[in-house]
């Protein structure tokens, strides 16, 4: 039986993903309104990227002073990965006065440059760079009062490993970059690539163990990333992955390098500055360095992409000292092709690579015309002439065309182009091709691709077009993707129960304790037990006072007076312990009480997280299985799945002046809907009913209220 329990009401716990979101967002909010998007992010986040370590190096300490039994010795940086010095916590557990957080206002923005630096400092080279791009000092762009509420707010919650996973902290920081990329406006779809996306990207090029991978407009990193959950999803060492990093826009890359070492990554390279005008992964011979793998989305139709910076300032002639535009060099205005052929150098010869373009680089440019062809003369432009030796040195191995809106603040359907420097016998001179706009999940402000989406593009891909193959893997991709989705529910509810489970413990003891504390003395009285919490104490006294009632009439008078005097008091006694020990009861049970129905009501917070978690992947199992089905149907009819997927041999695209617009060889055309003129008749005959009806209630209803009459 419960004993007095110490009741504490909502005690720190884990978060769960749904409320680190929650919490994140809201840090985000306090921003808002008063700095731009693309300005705010990195105020946040720094600050939470610092609020992270500190807890977590504190957390390291606390653990190595508890198992060494040396404090000084527990914060040799030896022992940590990363340190963050005394001078420099963001709350001192032992002296709050030298807490950076709980400066005067007037003083915070300044300690938190000073502490940032000293960090970095105190982590060189790991941490060159990485927080002090931004100037907590600058009111005229971050207001004094929001700092203050930024940083309270993130004082409100512990972030060390205990309180957050390093899995789940890492995957609400990509959250939290989405979430600013949704709302950065035009600039933002450099920055974040869609999660959904990466994850195709990964799948199609297949990164193993031992690779080295590539990204040469990195924005946020998430897309090396998605190649080490491949790799890990696959029962690859992910560290044994080899990551290559380059993003010109500074903010932009110290963000892709927190994002890497909050997920934990280790083997990789970044680097700051623009990849076309200076590549700087390169060899021994300052070559452009050449890798197993790229995975790109860099800005579509980049103008500015550095045509000048390459042309002799005597001969006006264009000329580029690693020797990647050998198919031509990009116009001036347009950066689209000189991306792509940036990529082509540097792949290896058996290397692979798919990027993210915009759609203008299958059709753009014309061929050479002749008097005699077309009635005129014209020169071949630079385009085509590109598009065609990228078609003639049998580089491109898929192209797919993608939903519109997909990518933040570009609102057009992009698409993916697979490059493939040593493709299958079964390939050659082949292009498969895949119009994947058409299965989409509709959202504000951008539109999503689900996991089902993501099928209908993998099948055709992994049996390059075969449609008895296609049929084959459909079946093997619903049982891997719903066993997928299977494993994540499963993750999902574990760290919901991880989180709520050790705060919701105490509620069966709570309410047995409800229940007796509850029993009024009267019941108690008849059948008076010495385990009751409270009045078990009373069990002593009242066989005292028994007892002294069964004796009184079998004494003398004398010693009967002396004996009721006795009992008089113990009663007394009885009366006022029983009175005090009410009052405790009282309380005690406003107490559980409280502590009950504040834990119910966690139970039930636990209960919707569980049933939301539950309802989503019910929802993309459902898709799945519907996809699955609708593929079938394609596969099973080679007229239908032309309207999908297609493979395309050289012949063909060279009729077609090497142009790999989709509509040419892939049957887009929707119908329209076919509507009879008996159906017309009778939904007019349905409508003017419906209209008749509503006119009749509307005259009772003015008939009712005076107006008609």
């Amino acid at each position: 039986m419960a004993q007095n329990l110490v009741v504490k009401t909502r005690p720190l716990r884990r978060l769960t993903r749904a409320e680190l979101k929650n919490y994140l967002e809201k840090a985000a909010n306090i921003l808002r309104g008063n700095v731009d998007h693309s300005e705010f992010r990195g105020y946040v986040f720094a600050l939470l990227f610092y609020k992270r370590i500190s807890d977590v190096y504190l957390e390291e300490v606390r653990f190595l002073t508890a198992k060494l039994g040396d404090p000084e010795l527990a914060r040799d940086p030896r022992m940590h990965n990363f340190v963050v010095p005394d001078q420099c916590l963001w709350e001192d557990p032992d002296d709050a006065s030298k807490s950076v957080a709980r400066k005067a206002s007037g003083q915070l923005g300044a300690a938190l440059n000073e502490a940032m630096t000293a960090i970095e400092l105190a982590n060189q080279p790991k941490f060159d760079g990485i927080l002090q791009t931004i100037d907590f000092q600058d009111r005229s762009r971050l207001p004094q009062a929001k700092l203050v509420s930024l940083v309270n707010h993130f004082g409100t919650q512990p972030l060390g490993r205990h309180d957050v996973s390093d899995d789940l902290f890492g995957d609400a920081y990509e959250y939290l970059i989405r979430d600013f990329a949704s709302k950065a406006g035009k600039s933002s779809g450099e920055f974040y690539t869609p999660r959904e996306v990466g994850s195709l990207l990964s799948e199609m090029i297949e990164p193993q163990q031992g690779h080295e991978v590539c990204d040469w407009a990195s924005g946020s990193g998430s897309l090396l990333l998605q190649c080490r959950r491949y790799v890990q999803k696959h029962r690859g060492d992910p560290n044994q992955l080899f990551l290559f990093a380059q993003e010109s826009n500074l903010t932009t890359y110290n963000i892709s390098r927190i994002n890497l070492i909050l997920h934990g990554v280790r083997s990789w390279q970044p680097r700051h500055g623009d990849s076309l005008r200076e590549p700087l992964h390169v060899d021994e011979q300052d070559q452009i360095k050449q890798f197993d793998r790229i995975v790109m989305n860099p800005p579509f139709s980049l103008e500015d992409w550095g045509y000048n910076d390459f042309q002799s300032e005597d001969t006006k002639e264009f000329s580029d000292p690693y020797g990647r535009m050998g198919f031509g060099t990009p116009p001036r205005d347009n950066g689209d092709y000189a991306w792509l052929q940036h990529v082509a150098k540097s792949l290896k010869p058996n290397g692979k690579a798919i990027i993210v373009m915009s759609q203008g680089v299958l059709f753009r440019g014309q061929p050479e015309q002749t008097e005699e062809e077309d009635g005129q003369n014209q020169k071949a432009d630079v385009e085509y002439l590109i598009r065609e030796g990228f078609i003639r040195q049998d580089l491109i191995e898929c192209v797919i065309v993608l939903p519109s809106k997909l990518f933040y603040g570009n609102s057009v359907p992009g698409c993916l182009i697979v490059l493939n420097k040593s493709k299958s016998a079964e390939r050659k001179d082949k292009i498969l091709m895949i119009w994947a706009s058409r299965h989409f999940q509709k959202a504000n402000p951008q539109n999503l691709l689900r996991p089902s989406d993501l099928m209908r593009i993998l099948v055709p891909w992994r049996a390059f077009g075969d449609l008895p193959q296609a049929q084959q893997l459909v079946g093997e991709q619903e049982y891997q993707l719903v066993t997928e989705l299977e494993e994540d529910r499963t993750k999902r509810l574990q760290e919901i129960e991880d989180a709520y489970n050790p705060v919701l413990q105490p509620l069966p003891a709570l309410r047995e304790e409800k229940v007796v504390l509850e029993v009024d003395y009267k019941t108690w009285a008849e059948n008076p037990i010495t385990e009751h919490p409270y009045f078990g104490t009373l069990v002593p006294l009242l066989a005292e006072i028994a007892q002294l009632e069964q004796e009184i009439p079998k004494l003398t008078k004398d010693a009967k007076k002396n004996q009721q005097e006795n009992l008089k008091l113990k009663k007394a006694e009885h009366r006022e312990a029983l009175k005090e020990i009410r009052e405790q009861i009282r309380q005690q049970l406003k107490r559980v009480k409280e502590s009950i129905k504040d834990l119910e009501k966690l139970g039930v917070d636990k209960q919707k997280e569980i049933d939301e978690v539950n309802n989503h992947y019910d929802r993309e199992v459902a898709q799945v299985q519907e996809a699955a089905a609708d593929l079938l149907r394609i596969c099973n009819d080679p007229e239908e799945a032309k309207r999908y997927f297609t493979v395309v041999e050289r012949p063909e695209i060279e009729e077609n002046e090497f142009n790999l617009n989709l509509p040419r060889y892939v049957d887009t055309f929707v119908p329209e809907e076919q509507i009879t003129v008996q159906n017309s008749l009778t939904n007019l005959d349905t409508a003017r009913k419906a209209r008749q009806e509503a006119e009749e209630k509307l005259q009772q209803l003015l008939k009712g209220i005076g107006y008609g009459c």
